[in-house]
């Protein structure tokens, strides 16, 4: 898993969480808002994300630490499916899990 985190003090050690290997990016804002090394690496895209998520939550479910994963789930599988294939890749998302002959 590659993780990219702003500067803030609590993730210094976020490489080591839960006995695994992450790898671990940070972008200081006070320096610069995208990796002058790498423009791929910076923290508005995951915000972005994240904003929208919490939007999705509070108007479609409300909060519900239970069922929290898989609304989660199913926003980051719609959120990286083809609008215009989406039934499709349901269906194929539903074989892999069962077996259908």
């Amino acid at each position: 898993t590659h993780i990219i985190s702003d500067g803030w003090a609590s993730y210094a050690n976020i490489a080591n969480l839960g006995g695994c290997t992450y790898t671990h990016k940070v972008i200081v804002h006070e320096d610069h808002f995208v990796d002058p090394n790498d423009n791929g690496i910076h923290t508005q895209n995951i915000e972005n994300l994240w904003m929208r998520l919490k939007r999705k939550l509070w108007w479609q479910f409300g909060t519900s630490d239970e069922l929290f994963s898989s609304y989660l789930h199913e926003f980051l599988w719609r959120n990286s499916t083809p609008k215009e294939k989406i039934f499709v890749y349901f269906l194929a998302a539903i074989s892999e899990v069962y077996n259908v002959e």
